[in-house]
């Protein structure tokens, strides 16, 4: 292994061995149980009979109750301090920056920011950017206009500490973007995987290779990444491609190394727990998918504990060539809120995206549509090609995919053609699932 990829940002911190990690987060999740129980009254409500000294193991914190999205709404909800109600950890006059998370699954939750506790979310992403290689050298373009959302703030602000030069693109459209990187000479991009397949799209209409703009390395963000499409982008773009997975509340809290075949978390900021879907009471062992349950370790701003975030992930095996000993996610798999149960199968749409991404290359966007039709569901496909083909090589496609989704969802879909430029396009997260049945799981109330 080179010296570069034996690089750390915080050696004694990624290299502990990790009987010493969890004794710290241990340690640590005590301690924040403490703060919080005393200066946020709805972690004082919801932990009232729990004493933060009587957390000794991990089999402890389990024992612990879940805090959700709901649950963070209904803190701030006609509460005082306004905006950020009873979750609020510090006083309001501390309060410095403002988040909020996106809203798409109900309104959204207002997250605040002392500068102590944005710093401590600025060195989470300095593990981040440097696992990616991202060093003082680099030019990092960042194509969004960043608004109240947490998403590429961090990695903004993460970025100019490890002394890169970073170029916002937020203002440009996507073909002003591209030309930016190339006049500048950007050689990093923080990016969704959606706008890094658009930019692609858009570049190559424009007649310029993806990969002649000069991007060496990107970390993408907002959705699932499937290795398929990680390839897809790292094709294009001739970049190395690294996964990370996090949100508003929790922040960042695992990354890609160098390795690119798994995510560590960012230990010891965060306790993590990968547990099972059913109870959310066991933690998985290696292999097996389970939900992570994340607590923040050093946010006094915001804390919440055992966050169910509803991310689906995959738990990897212990140990990573890198010689990092942080826990490793193998696969994330996707969202709870995107899990669907459809003539009593259990469905993600990201397992599409895979299919797609790996054998279907002439595919380019899409959309999966759920519908009720009398009694009985029905599940569709809707694609543009990326170039026209003939009739008979058209139905052979149609045929294949249709057979390698049944093999991989056991469900039967209905394939249509859609006219070039017909779907639409995002540029953050991306709204390719469709479910116009009523109902979260199996379309009823």
């Amino acid at each position: 292994m080179s010296e570069e990829k034996v690089s750390y940002w915080n050696p004694f911190l990624e290299t502990l061995p990790r009987d010493k990690l969890i004794q710290i987060e241990l340690k640590n999740f005590r301690a924040i149980l403490d703060y919080a129980k005393k200066r946020a009254p709805f972690i004082r409500e919801k932990f009232r009979d729990i004493s933060p000294n009587d957390i000794k193991t991990m089999k402890d914190v389990r024992a612990l109750p879940l805090i959700d999205k709901e649950d963070l709404r209904t803190a701030q909800e006609g509460k005082e301090p306004f905006p950020f109600g009873d979750i609020l950890g510090v006083d309001i006059g501390a309060v410095n920056d403002f988040r909020q998370t996106s809203g798409t699954t109900g309104r959204p939750v207002y997250v605040p920011e002392t500068y102590e506790s944005w710093q401590w979310r600025i060195e989470v992403w300095c593990h981040i950017l440097w696992m990616a290689g991202f060093r003082e050298t680099d030019r990092v373009f960042v194509p969004f206009g960043y608004n109240v959302y947490v998403a590429f703030w961090e990695g903004h602000y993460a970025a100019e500490k490890l002394g890169c030069m970073v170029i916002p693109g937020g203002a440009l459209d996507t073909k002003g973007r591209i030309n930016k990187m190339i006049e500048v000479k950007a050689t990093a991009l923080l990016n969704t995987p959606t706008y890094g397949l658009h930019m692609a799209e858009t570049a190559k209409k424009m007649g310029i290779d993806p990969k002649d703009i000069g991007i060496k390395k990107m970390v993408c963000a907002g959705e699932p990444l499937p290795q398929a499409t990680r390839k897809m982008l790292e094709n294009l773009w001739g970049a190395r491609v690294y996964n990370h997975i996090g949100g508003t509340e929790p922040c960042g809290w695992a990354s890609m190394c160098e390795e690119r075949t798994g995510l560590h978390v960012i230990e010891p900021f965060f306790l993590v727990e990968i547990l099972d879907m059913e109870t959310l009471s066991r933690e998985v062992e290696p292999g097996e998918m389970g939900v992570a349950v994340v607590t923040p370790l050093g946010r006094h701003s915001f804390p919440i504990i055992r966050f169910n975030t509803k991310d689906i992930v995959r738990r990897g095996e212990d140990g990573c060539p890198c010689g990092r000993t942080s826990m490793v996610l193998s696969e994330v798999v996707g969202r709870l809120d995107d899990l669907r149960k459809i003539r009593g199968v259990l469905f993600t749409p990201v397992t599409v995206e895979e299919i797609l991404r790996r054998e279907f290359p002439v595919v380019g966007e899409y959309e999966i549509i759920v519908e009720k039709r009398g009694v009985m569901d029905e599940i569709s496909l809707k694609m543009e090609l990326h170039e026209e083909i003939g009739a008979s090589s058209l139905g052979e496609l149609i045929n294949s995919l249709r057979e390698r989704l049944k093999m991989k969802t056991n469900l039967r879909f209905n394939i249509q053609l859609a006219d070039p430029g017909e779907l639409p396009r995002y540029t953050l997260k991306s709204k390719r699932f469709k479910d116009l049945r009523r109902g979260p799981l199996d379309g009823t109330k």
